[in-house]
């Protein structure tokens, strides 16, 4: 009786240990339940304090990260959005390197595989841009430089680069916000516009050129520095959501109240990250949910 009551406690044990395991792996490989509907593209803006990141996951599971904030808290929130059986990074993307975008991006290459690197190609004497343009030589992942006219596809979208006009391949800029890169997000109808830190003088090229800049998110330039986002420039854009990546009483008194001032008369809702936290929107199909 003893041996029967013994073996029925131990399949009883095994048994638990497997739903245990089976239900682990199950929240874990599903990251934060933002990707339980896999039909929608996600696109999140990462608050990683100040400075700059934003993760798009597309339906087929392909993960692209556009700049990695200031310094390794990018790896604990990937790791929230991310499945940990697939550590991929199929794009990334530098806007430019100043080291509110770039730092974060150093621990995300120790740790994920990365296969495929787009930046503008500037040159820089910033010690840590020589130290990560070294692992991606190190690690063998594809690099290219990208200017405007260049679309990269994958399945149910794109991104189209708007600037800069040409290679910026080993030129240097006493302000590297001017390089910054600038591309759209195009799915279905939907449109996001990522500014990385453009300022005004970008903005002018762009009106200049006359691209089409309407999107209904626009990733506010530079934090919402004063050196960014004039209201001729939202009035082409008219965003329907403004997403300002900014830390709670940072020292550069971002965003500017001028900046805000022009949101405002263009009718976009703003959201920061100080305030909102990680800010995620889905794609449904052609519409855009604001989660």
């Amino acid at each position: 009786m003893f041996s029967f009551n013994r073996k029925k406690i131990i399949y009883l044990v095994v048994g638990l240990l497997i739903v245990n395991l089976i239900l682990l792996f199950y929240f874990l490989d599903d990251g934060k339940k933002i990707i339980e509907n896999p039909e929608n593209l996600k696109i999140i803006f990462i608050d990683v304090g100040q400075g700059d990141a934003a993760l798009i996951r597309t339906t087929q599971g392909q993960n692209i990260l556009i700049d990695g904030g200031p310094d390794k808290g990018i790896i604990y929130k990937l790791d929230q959005y991310i499945p940990f059986n697939r550590r991929v990074i199929d794009l990334m993307i530098l806007t430019h390197p100043d080291p509110d975008h770039l730092n974060g991006l150093i621990e995300v290459i120790k740790r994920y595989q990365v296969r495929r690197f787009i930046f503008n190609g500037v040159d820089d004497d910033s010690p840590n841009y020589y130290q990560f343009l070294k692992k991606i030589e190190e690690k063998k992942i594809t690099l290219e430089v990208v200017w405007q006219g260049k679309k990269i596809d994958f399945f149910g979208g794109y991104l189209e680069f708007l600037y800069p006009l040409e290679s910026l391949a080993n030129k240097r800029f006493k302000n590297d916000n001017e390089a910054s890169l600038v591309f759209k997000l195009i799915v279905g109808r939907a449109r996001v516009l990522f500014m990385g830190d453009a300022n005004k003088k970008v903005e002018a090229e762009l009106l200049k050129k006359n691209f089409d800049l309407k999107s209904d998110i626009l990733k506010v330039g530079h934090h919402g520095s004063n050196d960014s986002t004039g209201y001729d420039f939202l009035a082409k854009v008219r965003p329907v959501y403004a997403v300002i990546s900014v830390s709670s009483n940072n020292k550069y008194g971002h965003p500017n109240l001028r900046v805000l001032k022009n949101l405002e008369m263009v009718d976009s809702q703003i959201l920061q990250t100080s305030q909102q936290g990680d800010i995620i929107f889905e794609i449904d199909g052609l519409a855009l949910i604001k989660n």
